[in-house]
């Protein structure tokens, strides 16, 4: 973890306070981070930090994701057969990338890819000329592990931190955008997740994520005991509204469904 993106941190025990390094490195790879507010301290290892202050209950598919085996054949078994599973789509990298590349557009501050898992989107973001930091966050302490290796491996910069959404341990105002990628239905309190993204993200800031419309019935329960939790368009463009984001947008693949929205200022029209 780069100590430039230390700053932007937030406590996620008491939400007040900053996070500080105990070394004044320029990359952090072990040793606490300590709130300067409530004074709780959290671990920094191979230079991730962990972030979780209490891990809720996983379902059956967020159990599978945090094996080391998963995560070792995640891009290229796992997560493809997830995709056809879900979304009945099979876009190869090269489309997806560009798609959620599109719908970023310039950010003018670092990027923020929750539910990262071993950061294949992440790292390609950041061998982006004049892209700004990265920054990958998952609650699998082993997809976490995958992903710096991959990151090493690739030559790409990415700060990776453990945490748990839909809670986000930054700062307010501080992020230029927040990618959710195929990662958005693993979020149970979806009402919750959107004022945190509101929160991080600073004025025309945006947000992209992707899901996949909920199933019928007899399916929808199955998904739910697994930990998944779908939704359609409408019930995004309402949420994202209270939240207070503007200009929502949608690309339509049924059932896949991607979307972006924008942080707006006083003066943006709804």
């Amino acid at each position: 973890m780069r100590r430039a993106l230390v700053p932007l941190l937030r406590c996620p025990r008491c939400r007040r306070g900053g996070l500080q390094p105990e070394a004044d490195a320029p990359v952090l790879l072990f040793g606490p981070l300590r709130c300067g507010e409530c004074r709780a301290t959290f671990p920094v290892a191979e230079g991730v930090a962990d972030l979780t202050v209490e891990h809720s209950a996983a379902g059956a598919m967020q159990r599978g994701m945090e094996q080391r085996w998963v995560a070792r054949s995640y891009e290229r078994y796992v997560r493809p057969v997830l995709d056809r599973a879900l979304t009945r789509q099979s876009l190869d990298r090269d489309s997806e990338y560009l798609l959620y590349r599109s719908l970023l557009g310039r950010p003018e501050a670092p990027v923020l890819d929750v539910g990262c898992g071993t950061g294949m989107l992440a790292r390609r973001l950041a061998r982006e000329p004049d892209f700004p930091p990265v920054a990958g966050m998952d609650v699998s302490r082993a997809m976490l592990e995958e992903g710096v290796a991959q990151a090493r491996e690739a030559g790409a910069t990415v700060d990776f931190l453990r945490a748990e959404a839909p809670y986000l341990p930054f700062q307010d105002g501080t992020l230029g955008a927040v990618l959710m990628a195929g990662s958005l239905h693993f979020v149970a309190d979806l009402g919750r997740m959107m004022l945190e993204v509101a929160r991080v993200l600073r004025p025309g800031g945006r947000w992209v994520a992707s899901t996949y419309v909920p199933p019928g019935a007899p399916t929808a329960r199955v998904h739910r005991k697994l930990g998944l939790h779908p939704r359609g368009e409408s019930e995004l463009r309402a949420e994202a509204a209270a939240a207070g984001l503007v200009r929502f947008e949608r690309v339509a693949l049924p059932p896949l469904l991607v979307v972006k929205a924008e942080k707006g200022s006083a003066g943006t029209p709804r």
